[in-house]
């Protein structure tokens, strides 16, 4: 092998590159680079060739092209002046070819598609980002169909309830008015029933009936009155005489019975002079055409009770 050759050729293998890789980046026919090694420089197209072949393969390898070949110069053929004139021309798409294969052309020539390779990573990246805190922060918690069922059942109860006290309050307020207007009929009723109601029956001789309805438990009056004459009167309150007098044309008494009487009498000694009025209701005593007359106050006992109530 040639000192030149070997000299490539370690220099090669130094940078870790094979002859199909150095000839996928010089763009030199591999039977050229094996040739160049060899240092059979015949095999190369022309005597131009043969010292532009060994300057690119020393460049690609890392050696000083220019150096290398000013070193083995007298092992390197001279190209004729026609043919580096012809050659230069025709190598200069292959110096640029071989230039643009360089590995800083190649980055240059692919940046573009890494910035854009960049720039989408990083959006995948940040878009990675957002969706891990958004995931971190407070989960709401979808509540379960027992749940709701439960949340529901607890709103029907609460409006069965509602009804229901609703529904009690309406029959409550329906009672209470219904209660009061019986009882307004009632008063009312009772009012009218209440009133005192006074029945005289004809004399029977020196006797005379009076039969009373409604009469109060307490405070019945008795107003007595003589009219055209002198009358003589007492009133009797259960055998005992509660008051008598003698009472001219005119003038009147009154007597407050006891409390509770159901009976009592008034003796009259004038009867057709002698008025007389219970609790303000005149007493027609005029049935009669005795004197002296005995007239019995006699209360209903039950309208007594219910008076009374």
């Amino acid at each position: 092998m040639d000192e030149i050759g070997q000299k490539l050729r370690d220099a090669r293998i130094q940078k870790g590159y094979t002859i199909d890789d150095l000839q996928q980046i010089t763009k030199i026919q591999k039977r050229y680079l094996i040739a160049i090694e060899e240092g059979n420089f015949d095999a190369l197209p022309g005597d131009f060739y043969v010292r532009a072949f060994i300057k690119q393969y020393a460049d690609t390898v890392g050696l000083d092209g220019d150096a290398l070949l000013t070193q083995f110069q007298q092992d390197i053929p001279e190209p004729q002046p026609q043919e580096y004139a012809a050659q230069s021309v025709e190598n200069k798409p292959r110096a640029t070819r071989a230039e643009g294969a360089s590995p800083v052309n190649r980055l240059r020539r692919y940046l573009p598609q890494i910035a854009i390779a960049a720039v989408v990573v990083v959006a995948v990246i940040v878009i990675y980002v957002i969706m891990l805190v958004y995931q971190s922060g407070p989960k709401q918690t979808i509540p379960t169909d027992s749940e709701s069922v439960a949340v529901s059942s607890k709103r029907s109860s609460s409006k069965t309830s509602k009804s229901s006290t609703s529904s009690k309050t309406s029959k409550t307020s329906a009672a209470s008015s219904s209660s009061k207007t019986a009882e307004k009929s009632s008063k009312k009723s009772t009012k009218k029933s209440s009133k005192l109601d006074i029945s005289v029956a004809d004399a029977n001789g020196a006797t005379q009936a009076v039969t009373l309805k409604n009469l109060p438990k307490t405070g019945n009056k008795l107003t007595l009155g003589a009219t055209g004459a002198t009358a003589w009167i007492s009133v009797i309150v259960n055998g005992s005489t509660t008051w008598q007098g003698s009472l001219t044309s005119g003038n009147s008494q009154e007597v407050t019975l006891p409390d509770n009487v159901t009976t009592f009498q008034v003796r009259s000694g004038n009867a057709t002079a002698t008025t007389i009025k219970l609790n303000g209701q005149s007493v027609d005593i005029s049935k009669g055409t005795s004197i002296v007359r005995t007239i019995t106050f006699t209360a209903d006992a039950t309208e007594s009770e219910g008076s009374q109530e």
